[in-house]
């Protein structure tokens, strides 16, 4: 089967769960890289391009895990330290 086989379109019909959730998504990722390849033109300082492009790069990853994670795929996971000091890590998903 080769590539021009494949349907790609969406059967009629078919509609989406969340596609606000799927534009964000895909907005914090693009809004990180487009600020860093835009911002040379407009600003010359690095330490501010370096700064604002962690910042948005933080804040993709926290739509990521939080958001798209949790309502996209349904995956959850966090860090606790138990009664000894020692760090556990706790994984939870949907059951399909």
């Amino acid at each position: 089967i080769g590539f021009a086989d494949m349907d790609l379109s969406p059967p009629q019909g078919e509609n989406y769960a969340h596609p606000q959730i799927c534009f964000f998504h895909v907005i914090f990722k693009g809004a990180s890289l487009a600020f860093y390849i835009l911002s040379a033109l407009f600003v010359q300082n690095f330490v501010i391009i370096f700064v604002v492009t962690v910042l948005l790069a933080a804040l993709d990853f926290w739509v990521v895990k939080n958001v798209s994670g949790r309502i996209l795929v349904g995956l959850r996971w966090w860090n606790e330290i138990n009664d000894d000091g020692e760090s556990v890590w706790k994984f939870e998903c949907l059951d399909q």
